[in-house]
This record gives structure tokens, C-alpha cells and sequence, in this order.
């Protein structure tokens, strides 16, 4: 008898823990990257919008990026219309700030995940259209990937149309199109 009420309380016990455990959802081990690491991957991100575009400080493309960076904009973009390596950002940022040479680019949001940063952006500034000077906004989203400690890639979605209507607009006018409220 005193086994049969040693197995049985050794079955109640695995029962109890087994009904504990099922309303729980299951948990599995997964490769998480220290917050540190977040932080430092957003900070690097960053530096790709305030050091490069906003402060025109070309030299840090060679410091943050790898030498085979890519930039896919539209992220299907076909090779010949990749932004490759330091040089090539380097030459975009370049143009970018000669089209609208007052811009401020603002992060909106950064999320950070694994070796991956995205960051929700506005760009706000005057571009120097063939009419003439037009205000316009400019919205996006950035999504890194960092390899090593430096920026890999980047995958970029941007609101083309909103900005192609505020160029053309004040083209077909003769005078600026309202820049959109956020």
C-alpha cells in the first residue's frame, strides 16, 4: 500500500506541475543581443543621419560603414541603381545637401533588434527646384543591418510621390505647394 501512495503522489505532483505549466505559453531559449549592443547599434545608425547628412561630416562613411556597404533604394532595386560603399554615400549625401542645402532630418522612431535598426524619419527643408526654391517634407524609413560594429547595409522606403507633387506643384503654379503638417 505504502507504494501504490508514494507512486500515486509522485503522479499528482508531475499532473499538478503539467496543468501549472499548460496554460503558460511554451518558452524557448533565443539568441538575444544585450541591450549594450542595441544601444550601440542604434548609436551607430544615428550617426549615419546626424554625422553624415545633417552635419556634412564625410569622413565618418569610412569609419562606420563596411567598404562593400549597399544601399537599396527601393529596397528591389536593381544593381544599377545601388548606392555602394563609403564613396557612394559619401556622393548622395553630397547631392542631398546641394538639392536642399537647409533640410533637418529628424528621427521619429528607432527600434533596434538583433543586428537590425530601423529608424522613421522626416525631412523638412527648402529644395532649390528649377522654379526656384520650394519647401517641402520628405518622410522615409531606414532599416540597417550592422555587421562587425559597422553599418552593412540599408534598405530605405521613401515617399517619392509626396515629394515629387510638392516639386511639380509649385512648378505648374509658380509658387510653393503646402508643405504637409505631420
Amino acid at each position: 500500500m505504502r507504494r501504490f501512495t508514494v507512486s500515486l503522489s509522485v503522479v499528482v505532483v508531475l499532473f499538478i506541475g503539467f496543468v501549472a505549466v499548460s496554460g503558460r505559453p511554451t518558452v524557448f531559449a533565443q539568441d538575444a543581443t544585450p541591450t549594450s549592443d542595441l544601444e550601440a547599434n542604434k548609436a551607430l545608425a544615428d550617426r549615419f543621419h546626424e554625422e553624415i547628412f545633417d552635419q556634412g561630416n564625410m569622413a565618418i562613411a569610412d569609419e562606420i560603414l563596411t567598404p562593400d556597404f549597399v544601399w537599396r533604394a527601393p529596397p528591389d532595386a536593381s544593381d544599377d541603381r545601388l548606392i555602394v560603399g563609403p564613396e557612394g554615400v559619401k556622393q548622395t549625401a553630397t547631392d542631398l545637401r546641394a538639392f536642399i542645402p537647409d533640410f533637418v532630418l529628424t528621427d521619429d522612431d528607432v527600434i533596434a533588434e538583433g543586428d537590425r535598426v530601423v529608424i522613421r524619419w522626416t525631412l523638412r527643408g527648402t529644395a532649390q527646384g528649377e522654379s526656384g526654391p520650394v519647401p517641402v517634407t520628405f518622410t522615409g524609413i531606414d532599416i540597417f543591418r550592422i555587421a562587425d560594429g559597422k553599418l552593412a547595409e540599408l534598405w530605405q522606403i521613401t515617399d517619392d510621390l509626396g515629394l515629387e507633387a510638392q516639386l511639380s506643384a509649385t512648378a505648374a503654379t509658380g509658387t510653393p505647394a503646402a508643405t504637409p503638417k505631420p
